[in-house]
């Protein structure tokens, strides 16, 4: 597997506007009953308080990981519920990834006049290029990142299923 580094990209930004609550969009962040049917299709567990654990488990079918394995891991560092969340994140993908250190992660929830709710995701990479890499859709072996990710929960929330079904 070749792996770019992304050297110049310190904080990743992404914002969508998505027509659910803010609750709906807390709901599929957090809860394992909802984050599991978009994206990469990975159950992720919250201990929802400052100090709990944060993890992202190997969705099936992963061919270099066990079912329930950790494949990224962190702590809560603040827990707003439904307005702001704010983590550790550190990857578990491959050596080369763990050894990076860990990265921190904030997800803003704002509900606006339209009946929509804007979710912001600000992810500093800081010392990590490998992670900002994969995380920004610019690993061509990695999928879409975070643009893939906040996507697939946008048109899960919206139409009740995931892209491509």
């Amino acid at each position: 597997m070749t792996t770019t580094t992304q050297k110049d990209v310190a904080t990743q930004i992404y914002r969508v506007f998505i027509d659910a609550t803010p609750e709906a969009v807390w709901d599929a962040i957090t809860s394992p009953d909802w984050n599991a049917r978009y994206g990469y299709h990975a159950e992720t567990k919250y201990d929802l308080r400052p100090g709990g654990a944060y993890l992202v488990l190997a969705p099936s079918g992963d061919p270099t990981h066990a079912p329930t394995e950790p494949i990224i891991e962190g702590e809560v560092i603040e827990c707003d519920p439904p307005h702001r969340l704010v983590q550790t994140w550190h990857a578990l993908f491959s050596p080369e990834t763990t050894a990076e250190p860990f990265t921190r992660l904030t997800w803003e929830i704002e509900a606006h006049p339209n009946g929509t709710t804007s979710l912001t995701v600000v992810h500093e990479v800081g010392d990590a290029p490998i992670t900002a890499a994969l995380t920004s859709g610019n690993d061509p072996n990695a999928g879409g990142g975070w643009a893939w990710i906040i996507s697939d929960l946008k048109t899960l929330l919206e139409t009740g299923k995931a892209i491509g079904g």
